[in-house]
This record gives C-alpha cells, sequence and structure tokens, in this order.
C-alpha cells in the first residue's frame, strides 16, 4: 500500500490508486499520515475534523469515521486504537512525504562530491509532487505541515541546482532560478545560485544586478546586509575572482 499526500490525498493498492470519498475521511487520514506509526489522540483528531462545531458526540461520530476509513483502506488492522489513541501504520517507504525525505538527504549529501548522483536523487524526489500537499483539505494541523515540506521541497530544489552547476549546467538553470528569486527575494541561497549560472554564463552585469535587487530587498525589508556568502560571491563578480568551479566555501552548503 502507498499513502500519497504530496498533491490530492490518494491510497494506492496493487496497480489501483483511489481518491477516498469524503472530505472529513481524507482529514482523518491525512492527520493519522503526519503521525504515522504514534497514536493520536481522540481530542486531536476531533478538533482537526470539527474544530469549534464539536458537540459531545464527536467521540462516536469519530468512530464511525474509524470505520469507514478502515473499510475504504480495505486493511482494518493499518488502523488500529488503544488508551493513547488511533494509530495508523504505515511504514516511511509507503508513504511518498517520507519517501522524498529520504531521497533529499540522500542528494543533498552527494551534492558537492557527486553531483551527477545527486542530479538523479533530486529529480526523483521532486518527481514525487503532484501539487500542493494535501490539496483540497484545509485544517491547520495539515497547513503546518504541508508548510513544511513545501519549505523542504524548495531546499531540494536549490541543492538540485547546485548540483547541475557543478555539471557545467548553468545555462539550463538561469530561467527557473530567475523566477524563484522573483518569488522569495529574501532567500539568499536562490541569489547565489543565480548570480553563479549568470556569471558563468557570460552575463556578469545581470549578476551584479540580482546581488543589488537582493541586497534592497534585504534591507527594505528586514533591515538586514546581505550575508557573508552573497556578499563574498558579489566581490567575486566584480573582481572576476571567479574560480570555476564555485568552492565549498561559496557554495558547498547541502540544503
Amino acid at each position: 500500500m502507498e499513502f500519497r499526500v504530496l498533491g490530492e490525498m490518494e491510497v494506492r493498492r496493487a496497480d489501483r490508486v483511489e481518491v477516498l470519498a469524503g472530505r472529513l475521511r481524507r482529514v482523518l487520514l491525512g492527520v493519522l499520515l503526519v503521525r504515522a506509526g504514534r497514536p493520536v489522540p481522540v481530542d486531536v483528531l476531533t478538533d482537526a475534523l470539527w474544530g469549534e462545531q464539536r458537540d459531545p458526540r464527536a467521540p462516536q461520530k469519530l468512530q464511525l469515521h474509524v470505520h469507514r476509513l478502515r473499510a475504504a483502506l480495505g486493511a482494518p488492522d493499518r488502523l488500529s486504537f488503544g488508551a493513547a489513541g488511533y494509530q495508523l501504520r504505515a511504514r516511511p517507504e509507503e508513504v511518498d512525504a517520507e519517501r522524498f525525505a529520504v531521497l533529499v538527504k540522500a542528494g543533498a549529501a552527494a551534492t558537492e562530491r557527486e553531483p551527477q548522483r545527486a542530479i538523479g536523487l533530486l529529480r526523483s524526489a521532486m518527481a514525487l509532487w503532484r501539487g500542493e500537499p494535501f490539496a483540497g483539505v484545509e485544517v491547520p494541523v495539515l497547513a503546518d505541515w504541508g508548510r513544511r515540506l513545501a519549505e523542504h521541497r524548495l531546499a531540494a530544489i536549490e541543492s538540485l541546482h547546485q548540483a547541475e552547476l557543478a555539471c557545467g549546467l548553468h545555462e539550463a538553470v538561469i530561467g527557473e532560478l530567475s523566477g524563484l528569486a522573483r518569488e522569495h527575494p529574501l532567500r539568499e541561497r536562490l541569489h547565489e545560485l543565480l548570480m553563479t549560472a549568470l556569471y558563468r554564463a557570460g552575463r556578469r552585469s545581470e549578476a551584479l544586478d540580482v546581488y543589488r535587487r537582493a541586497r534592497h530587498a534585504l534591507v527594505s525589508e528586514l533591515g538586514l546586509e546581505p550575508g557573508a556568502v552573497l556578499r563574498e560571491l558579489h566581490r567575486c563578480v566584480l573582481t572576476g575572482a571567479f574560480p570555476e568551479p564555485v568552492p565549498s566555501a561559496v557554495l558547498g552548503r547541502a540544503g
């Protein structure tokens, strides 16, 4: 069995992919997956399902939805109940978000010394994403986890582009990095990667423009000057003392 949360929630059994019917059933499964392998207290589940609209019968209603979820999964033993609450049994390799984390960790670790291998691992990780995490299911606990997953995905994209730069693919990454830098103007690592790609592509003046925009955003919104890494990269572009490849002291951060 496979649980997919990186997009619309799905459950894959054998060769069949199912989208669970009913919002409450999807919320219940999502919250259980956030804590897969650990018991989730009844009050946490009822709060996620009904929030302020809970009534005294919420625990009984929860039992009904658990029964329906067990039936939908086709494996009643997957979902058990104990003194600490309900627990979903799911191995890490059965949850796409967990597989994503494993691939990203391995890819980031290989970025500096084995960039080609890192590219393969990180592209495999990115291929698991089908859209926004828990798409269509809006409850605070899932929204919080979704934001953490999105942040992890952005760090993975940075590691992927770092590996691609190490393999000489500077022209290929400029477009996506430009869009990401505009979307996340306070994220210095994106500006570092974009400046590197532009400089290696012979577009020195554009690389300097990236630094000016980054500095303006940081100063105007946070009241902070760029960090040491971005400042050093700016100095290298200004002086032309930009080694090939970029040393790990400048761009060797792995996620």
